[in-house]
């Protein structure tokens, strides 16, 4: 009996979250709010990795040290920096996946649902950017990212640690996500949601390998 109600229990919790990411909202507001959230999570998150990398001797901060900058401006200027990254980042892969619409013949564009598959993958990607930020904090290692097959590659510094580094659990799970809330909230067919997809994940690709060659972002 206490199974079964356990079981119950779990499975309420498990409709509320799916009930959450797919229902369908037509205040453009909460949409907006939702994004800035995301964000601002993001920025804390590069706070704390940033952190953690500095502590283990990695050149994050252009050869200066967390005191020399000051530790008040440094959390100030790493939550700017990471908010802001992800919010231009959301509303570039808004305005991609409206402009893919049209290519694909998809209309009306449906900007709400698209709004929403964004934050839905954003979702998944600042959980794992939390998941790894934790561990950062707590192992020696000089990653940043342990959710991902980049962990496999020795070399931190080649070509092939960066491409692994895209192969990571959460944003895989983020890119399934995005997929079928397309097809379920910007009401797109499945083949052209798994298209945009793709598109975006290449998009993604090269902006992270040309990124973290020029040394502007963590691998």
């Amino acid at each position: 009996m206490e199974l079964k109600m356990e079981a119950n229990a779990e499975l309420k919790n498990n409709n509320r979250l799916v009930h959450y990411l797919f229902k369908k909202e037509e205040r453009v507001h909460k949409l907006i709010i939702s994004l800035l959230l995301l964000s601002l999570i993001a920025g804390v998150e590069t706070t704390l990795l940033l952190y953690s990398a500095d502590q283990k001797g990695m050149n994050v901060l252009n050869g200066m040290s967390i005191s020399e900058i000051g530790a008040t401006s440094f959390a100030i200027n790493t939550i700017v920096m990471g908010a802001l990254g992800l919010l231009v980042t959301f509303i570039i892969q808004i305005l991609i996946v409206c402009l893919l619409f049209l290519v694909l013949k998809e209309r009306p564009v449906n900007i709400k649902g698209i709004c929403q598959a964004v934050i839905n993958a954003g979702i998944c990607i600042v959980i794992g950017s939390g998941v790894n930020a934790i561990i950062a904090l707590l192992v020696k290692s000089k990653e940043t990212t342990f959710t991902s097959l980049s962990l496999l590659v020795h070399d931190k510094n080649s070509i092939l640690h960066t491409f692994m580094a895209e192969f990571e659990l959460f944003y895989i799970v983020s890119l399934i996500l995005f997929s079928y809330s397309l097809e379920k909230l910007a009401l797109i067919k499945r083949r052209n949601a798994w298209i945009i997809t793709i598109v975006i994940a290449l998009v993604s690709l090269v902006f992270h390998m040309l990124t973290v060659a020029s040394g502007t972002y963590l691998k």
